[in-house]
């Protein structure tokens, strides 16, 4: 009867007091019947006079880390046939004086015309049509960061990445980065950062350069911008310029713009805008002509384009 009649008051205190109270009250009620339980009373009287949730108290170590997935898809059909699917990932865990990072993704299309095929007499033909399309655009990436702060300005970093993009010439690139960085203002709604690191790049050409390495080292320059519009837009841009120390006019820019507008606490529609620079893009097989337009049954080494952009419309899921 003392266990039932101790449960009874618990349950009528918790209508009038604060969770961290409420709790104590519960615990010491039903000590009787639990005597395990005595330590929980305290600990909650303890949380609640320093008026801490007692969320506090039930934080695991696994508390900081944040994910985000992404999916943009397009699919067009009728006399042209193009499908775009783009899949990506991040995960960070933010503590003390530390940040690790991840991120991953891809990015695929394939595009082709409808050819049609009559078959049978002028007078009398059956219409037939096929598509078949091919790929146009393809990368994928995978990237991992730390950061380190020493103080509030200045901080160690330090990363690896791998990327595929056989349009822009590289079957594979690896690349290794580390070196120091300073915050410059870090409030609520703004966040500029820079950092200076020295690299090593190891890459796999789609089409061999016999002038150039496949590896090399060089130093990274990249500032990243971050500012809350509103309540529930945010405004990111990173810009990273890649020296080659081998090879001088071997400069690589990457701007990354994104425009990101929340749904939810979950949702939220991201807009992207990369753009990629190379001074000394890779090289790919040309067919030569003569000068009338008529083939000499020849190829030779040209470079591609030094400029690639991507514009993306992506779906954010926040966890």
């Amino acid at each position: 009867m003392k266990c039932r009649l101790g449960r009874e008051g618990a349950l009528d205190s918790l209508r009038n007091m604060g969770a961290a109270a409420a709790i104590g009250i519960a615990a010491a009620a039903i000590q009787p019947c639990f005597p395990s339980l005595a330590g929980l009373s305290a600990q909650a009287d303890e949380a609640a006079s320093a008026g801490e949730p007692v969320q506090a108290l039930q934080e695991g170590p696994d508390a900081d880390w944040s994910y985000s997935a992404e999916l943009s898809l397009l699919f067009t059909s009728g006399n042209s046939t193009v499908r775009t699917f783009g899949l990506g990932g991040a995960a960070r865990r933010d503590w003390g004086s530390g940040e690790l990072s991840f991120r991953a993704g891809g990015l695929r299309t394939e595009s082709g015309t409808t050819q049609r095929i009559a078959v049978g007499t002028e007078d009398d033909f059956m219409v037939t049509d096929y598509s078949d399309p091919k790929p146009t655009a393809e990368n994928y990436f995978l990237r991992g960061e730390f950061e380190r702060s020493f103080s509030d300005h200045v901080h160690l970093t330090t990363g690896a990445g791998w990327e595929r993009n056989t349009f822009s010439g590289f079957e594979s690139r690896f690349s290794l980065v580390t070196g120091l960085g300073n915050m410059w203002i870090e409030t609520e709604t703004t966040r500029l950062k820079s950092d200076y690191g020295i690299t090593f790049t190891a890459q796999n050409d789609v089409v061999d350069d016999p002038d150039k390495s496949a590896s090399f080292g060089g130093v990274r320059v990249s500032t990243n911008f971050r500012r809350r519009l509103t309540e529930t837009a945010d405004l990111e841009s990173t810009l990273t310029l890649d020296e080659n120390l081998t090879d001088a006019a071997d400069l690589r820019a990457d701007l990354a713009n994104s425009l990101s507008v929340d749904i939810n606490h979950s949702l939220a529609v991201k807009t992207g805008l990369r753009l990629v620079w190379d001074n000394v893009p890779a090289l790919t097989n040309a067919p030569l002509e003569q000068p009338a337009g008529t083939p000499t049954g020849k190829m030779v080494l040209v470079p591609r384009h030094k400029l690639d952009s991507t514009f993306t419309i992506a779906l954010v899921a926040n966890f």
